[in-house]
């Protein structure tokens, strides 16, 4: 069963900052990033349960090759997956735990 994947208006911002970042200073990495980014969103309407659940109730999904991860919230119920972020893995932590407080709240 191939689940549905939607993206948070935040995650898109993530990529799009990334991927400026990428653009200036290795550009040749833009695509790549996005690709592999890509990648784990396919592989995760696939296998939506390959990671263990994060104490804030996120899955965490890293990017090959890049030091970013791809936060999924998962609606078993609705089949659903939501990408909350895709936030690189020095960022403050609070950033996602925010997110996923703001999700449990309905925001």
């Amino acid at each position: 069963m191939i689940w549905d994947l939607s993206y948070s208006p935040l995650a898109e911002q993530d990529i799009r900052e990334a991927a400026s970042y990428y653009q200036d200073v290795a550009p040749n990495q833009v695509e790549r990033f996005v690709r592999n980014v890509r990648t784990v969103t396919d592989g995760l309407r696939e296998h939506p349960f390959a990671s263990i659940p994060q104490p804030n109730g996120l899955r965490r999904h890293s990017v090959n090759a890049f030091p970013y991860s791809v936060w999924a919230d998962i609606d078993e119920d609705a089949a659903t997956i939501l990408v909350v972020g895709v936030v690189h893995d020095r960022r403050d932590p609070s950033l996602i735990e925010e997110r996923a407080q703001d999700l449990r709240e309905g925001q």
